[in-house]
C-alpha cells in the first residue's frame, strides 16, 4: 500500500501526463519507464488506424497490462483484462481515449499511452476491363506504368483494339488514351503511361480491322469503326504515294461462298471528287491494296498474297 504522500505525488505526475498528447519520454526522469516502447517514426497527430498496423499499449505502472497488439482484419486489438477493443478508424490519441475509458472499470485513475510501432503496407490496384486476357483486379506498386500491368495481367486478347485502349482516371474524371498497338508490339515506350491506384485501363473489342498494303505512306493493319469506308482506311494509313496507280485501287475480300478471296477496284480520283459510289463500305478483314504502277495484274497479286502467311493468318485461312 502506498503512503498518502506517495499516492499525492502519484496524482501530481498525471496531472501532468495526457492519456497521449504528451510522450512519456517528454516528462524528465519518466525515459525508459517500464513497459513504453518508442515507434520507429512518429505517427502524424491525424493518422488513422488500420489493419495491419501494430501499436504499442502502455499503462503506466501497470506493466502486466501492457503489450504489442497488431489490429486484426476485423480491426481489434485484444488487451489483458478488458479484451477486444476496436482501434480501427480512430487516431492513437483517441484509442488510448478508448482504452482509458474502460480501464476505468478496473482501475482508480489508469494513464494509458498508444504508439504505433509498424504501418500498414496500404496495397493498390487498377482495374482491367474488355478484351483482356485475365479481366479484374491488378495489384499495382509505386512508380507502375501501363507496360507493367499488362506484363503481369497476361496482355490482351485477340480481339483487343490496340488503338483505342484508354484509362479511365477516377480521382479525375479524367479519360487518357492509350495506344497499345505502339507500346506492345512497336516495343514503342513514349506510348507509355503511369498508372494511379483505381485507374481503370479500358480495352475495347475490336469493330473492323483492315490491312492496308501497296503504294502507300503507312502500310499496315487499321482498326475501324462501324460504317468506315475506302477513304478512312487510306487516311490512316496517310494516304497513297507518289508512285500509286490511285484510279485502280483494289479492296480484296474473303467471301465465305466462295474458296477465293474476290477483288472491287475503286477510282481514288471519283472519291475525291465526291463520288459515293466509289467510297465503299469496309469490312472485318478487308485488305486494301494500292498498286503502283498501271501495269498491274491483280490475278498474280491474289496468288502471291495467298501464299503469305501474314494474309493467310489475317483471313483465317
Amino acid at each position: 500500500m502506498r503512503n498518502r504522500w506517495q499516492w499525492r505525488a502519484a496524482v501530481l505526475v498525471a496531472a501532468v501526463l495526457t492519456t497521449v498528447a504528451v510522450p512519456f519520454d517528454a516528462v524528465p526522469g519518466l525515459h525508459g519507464a517500464r513497459g513504453l516502447a518508442q515507434p520507429a517514426t512518429a505517427p502524424a497527430q491525424d493518422y488513422v488506424l488500420g489493419p495491419g498496423d501494430v501499436v504499442e499499449v502502455a499503462v503506466l505502472g501497470e506493466g502486466e497490462l501492457s503489450r504489442t497488439a497488431a489490429v486484426r482484419p476485423d480491426g481489434k486489438i485484444n488487451l489483458p483484462l478488458i479484451g477486444d477493443v476496436m482501434a480501427a478508424g480512430v487516431t492513437p490519441a483517441q484509442l488510448a481515449e478508448r482504452i482509458t475509458t474502460l480501464l476505468r472499470l478496473y482501475l482508480r485513475n489508469p494513464q494509458v499511452s498508444v504508439t504505433v510501432t509498424q504501418f500498414r503496407v496500404e496495397r493498390s490496384f487498377v482495374y482491367l476491363v474488355g478484351q483482356v486476357a485475365r479481366p479484374g483486379p491488378v495489384e499495382i506498386q509505386r512508380g507502375w506504368t501501363v507496360m507493367e500491368v499488362m506484363a503481369v495481367s497476361g496482355g490482351v486478347t485477340q480481339r483487343a483494339a490496340l488503338r483505342r485502349a484508354q484509362i479511365i482516371r477516377r480521382s479525375t474524371g479524367q479519360t487518357i488514351p492509350v495506344d497499345l498497338e505502339r507500346l506492345l508490339l512497336r516495343a514503342d515506350r513514349s506510348a507509355d503511361v503511369p498508372v494511379e491506384p483505381g485507374d481503370i485501363i479500358m480495352v475495347p473489342s475490336l469493330q473492323y480491322r483492315v490491312l492496308v498494303l501497296g503504294a502507300v505512306r503507312a502500310p499496315g493493319a487499321y482498326d475501324l469503326d462501324d460504317g468506315a469506308r475506302v477513304l478512312d482506311a487510306l487516311a490512316l494509313a496517310s494516304g497513297p504515294d507518289p508512285r500509286s496507280a490511285i484510279r485502280s485501287i483494289g479492296v480484296v475480300r474473303n467471301v465465305a461462298s466462295s474458296d477465293k478471296p474476290q477483288v472491287m477496284t475503286v477510282d481514288f480520283t471519283r472519291i475525291l471528287g465526291g463520288d459515293a459510289s466509289q467510297n465503299i463500305p469496309l469490312q472485318d478483314r478487308d485488305v486494301i491494296y494500292v498498286p503502283e504502277g498501271p501495269l498491274f495484274s491483280w490475278s498474280n497479286l491474289l496468288a502471291v498474297l495467298s501464299g503469305l502467311s501474314l494474309f493467310r493468318a489475317f483471313f483465317g485461312l
